[in-house]
């Protein structure tokens, strides 16, 4: 999602959320005297327009998310004066600083981390020996810093809304003197917290299951670094210095953007950039290294290898690089060979060193990157040794067409960081665009699938989920008042599907008006679809897992389909099923496929059906395992019927006696549930399923009897 409109999305839920107090942020009037006029208006205009804000013009302009976005966008026209952006930037500066202040100060202690002495030693100090482990575990608040402040809307709303605006101007215009005493602490706060932005928007929602806008992407996040290694009032050696004082965090990837610069087609910057990776690489021990490359990625480190491979004596580096290839995390260690072997074929090595790191390959287990690269090492440089060339082909000889393909393969993290420097080029031009600004909220009125990171295949729906707004209200509201106040916003922002998604799961009193809402918004989601045809002939939809839109836009047509079936609307549910289906990523068609087969099952298309019913396994959805069993029963293949069953009450041991009704969840059961109770959460789902399919045990011929019988065996057998 283009990061201007997650911005402009949050700024709006900022706006809500100041004005119903549901958080508390100064208006920043002190920018008053600083931002144009004219522009605030149009934007706040937009704004209001765009997102149907109630709120007036004058409010709007009045709070200090608004006049805090505004300036840091403001910081990068140069329109307006330097002398007049240094001031805003320092208001920026200073505001942002107290709020991260006020975050470390509120920060748990570990123990609220972790729940013992000592588990957080192997999350963030694997590598560490003893004298660097306590230096690092010092700053271990430091890390968990970069979490609470992505943890907390209060914090993490101005640091996405203007905070890599601000880092990137700071970065810019460090003056003459350098990057030296305070000015180099407060930059170094701010950049680090903004560069945590993009990692710390997944950490946060794997972790605690809280949704953080997503603003950032791997390019844009490193826009400080970028615009701090082009100022050239700032040396390499200060810039290293930078980065080695904050080696301790565990996530920031700060060489990301030295090592893409170091693909730049203009010589200066290519070789300032080589500079500072060199530097890295020859002031920092292996274990304090291994932990900054481990923070960041793989196309980092292949980038990073594959230059200090260039540039030092093999033979003199082959001792130290072996010992940090080990320590590596093992998912970058094969395309870490790949990366070095493409290296050593580049600058003419010595065959005698390459059949020393031939040697030391053989220690690795089999894997295409090992294989791939001793295969290119042992053509290129004429190694009698051919055990890698055997491997990749043993069925004939490998000709020269393998070679050159293969070489291509292992070179492509070249390009992919030229790729990757190219973005940060253009992101870095882009900073301050309003124009580009006006034309997001000119069509932010209106839904439409958009191109998903520049690829013209992979869309997503164009609304940014309103996760900020909703956390908040449920927070500060009692649960009669959000449930209301949600409602609310589902008929404001018919568009945004999260809102109908998060009543699903709310106790409602008002259930009737929680299924219209569903069947107004379901019916409308599926007609959007046509629209992706008409971005790609190829396109199809981003990930549930990549794209939190669509994963609202598709949660909510699963439950709509769901609800169709329920209402036994059948050929409606199968028209929608067969609208979307063709557009879904294959990691997210389970539920459709399953709202099929029981579609099929309940219209007894079973020519149809038993086709589907071949593609299912054990791991598969257990509706559609139980519709397997429904049909194997009614095709009196009575002992797979009870396999199925059996392996389902593994799982959900009260799955029949709820079905049969002779038991059900107790009250505690759901609450017990709620607190991640493992055994209650059973019984609900078991509750959950033997209401969907009753109906359907009951209306075969001695179903009923049947499943006591297998409840019986079951009982026998466990």
């Amino acid at each position: 999602m283009d990061r201007e409109t997650v911005k402009l999305t949050l700024l709006a839920e900022a706006l809500e959320m100041n004005w119903n107090s549901y958080t508390v942020y100064e208006p920043l009037a002190e920018l008053d005297s600083f931002l144009d006029k004219d522009t605030a208006v149009k934007l706040a205009e937009a704004l209001k327009r765009g997102f149907m804000l109630e709120e007036s013009v004058e409010e709007i302009m009045d709070d200090g998310f608004f006049r805090g976005y505004l300036a840091g966008l403001m910081l990068h026209d140069d329109s307006f004066s330097l002398q007049k952006r240094e001031e805003i930037a320092r208001i920026l500066e200073d505001n942002l600083l107290s709020v991260l202040k006020s975050a470390d100060e509120s920060l748990p202690s570990v123990d609220k981390f972790y729940g013992k002495t000592g588990d957080y030693d192997k999350r963030f100090f694997p590598l560490f020996g003893d004298k660097d482990k306590a230096r690092s575990k010092s700053s271990l608040r430091e890390n968990l810093s970069l979490f609470w402040y992505y943890s907390k809307d209060s914090y993490y709303i101005p640091l996405i809304l203007w905070g890599n605006e601000l880092a990137s101007f700071l970065s810019e215009n460090v003056d003459k003197q350098g990057l030296k005493g305070e000015t180099a602490e407060k930059l170094k706060k701010i950049m680090v917290s903004v560069e945590a932005s993009y990692p710390m928007s997944e950490a946060v929602r794997s972790l605690v299951g809280f949704q953080v806008p997503k603003a950032e992407s791997d390019t844009s996040s490193q826009l400080p670094m970028f615009s701090l290694i082009m100022n050239k009032n700032v040396s390499t050696e200060e810039i290293v210095e930078l980065i080695k004082s904050v080696t301790q965090y565990s996530v920031v990837n700060l060489m990301y953007a030295p090592v893409a610069m170091t693909r730049s087609d203009i010589t200066e910057e290519s070789e300032r950039a080589k500079e500072i990776v060199f530097r890295v690489f020859e002031s920092l021990e292996n274990s304090i290294l291994a932990f900054l490359l481990n923070g960041g990625d793989e196309l980092t480190i292949n980038g990073f290898l594959y230059q200090i491979v260039l540039q030092y004596d093999f033979a003199k580096l082959f001792d130290r690089l072996t010992s940090l290839l080990e320590m590596l995390t093992v998912e970058f260690a094969d395309a870490a060979l790949l990366a070095i072997a493409s290296a050593l074929i580049e600058k003419e090595e010595t065959k005698e060193n390459v059949e020393r790191f031939i040697e030391y390959m053989k220690a690795f287990k089999d894997s295409f990157g090992l294989l791939t690269a001793g295969f290119l090492l042992s053509r290129k440089y004429e190694l009698e040794d051919d055990s890698f060339s055997t491997e990749i082909r043993r069925d004939r000889k490998p000709d020269e067409t393998d070679y050159y393909l293969l070489l291509e393969l292992a070179r492509g993290f070249l390009d992919d960081l030229e790729v990757a420097y190219q973005e940060m080029v253009g992101e870095y031009n882009h900073l301050g665009d309003l124009e580009d600004v006006f034309e997001e909220l000119e069509e932010i009125t209106e839904p439409c699938f958009v191109s998903a990171d520049g690829s013209d295949e992979e869309v997503e729906y164009s609304r940014v989920p309103m996760y900020t707004l909703i956390n908040a209200v449920i927070r500060n509201n009692d649960l009669d008042d959000a449930i209301e106040a949600i409602e609310a916003y589902c008929d404001r922002y018919i568009f945004n599907f999260e809102f109908v998604n998060t009543l699903l799961y709310m106790p409602s009193k008002n259930m009737d008006k929680v299924m219209q809402l569903l069947l107004f918004s379901g019916e409308m989601a599926v007609g959007f679809i046509d629209d992706i045809a008409d971005q790609d002939d190829e396109a199809y939809l981003m990930s549930k897992e990549e794209s939190p839109s669509n994963r609202e836009y598709l949660d909510l047509i699963e439950k709509y389909i769901e609800k169709l079936i329920d209402d036994k609307k059948y050929r409606e549910a199968s028209r929608a099923i067969a609208a979307v289906d063709p557009f879904v990523d294959p990691e997210d068609v389970d539920n459709l496929f399953t709202s099929m087969i029981i579609v099929r099952w309940r219209t007894k298309d079973f020519e149809n059906l038993k086709t589907m019913l071949e593609a299912i396994d054990e791991e598969s959805d257990p509706r559609a395992l139980i519709v397997k069993a429904l049909m194997n029963y009614f095709n009196k293949e009575v002992d797979a019927a009870e396999g199925i069953i059996i392996d389902i009450l593994q799982e959900l041991p009260d799955f029949i006696q709820y079905l049969l009704e002779n038991d059900e969840p107790d009250e505690e059961d759901f609450d017990r549930a709620d607190d991640g109770d493992v055994r209650s959460q059973k019984k609900i789902d078991a509750k959950l399923l033997a209401e969907e399919f009753r109906e359907d045990w009951f209306k075969l011929k001695g179903g009923k009897d049947w499943l006591k019988k297998v409840q019986k065996v079951f009982d026998e057998v466990s």
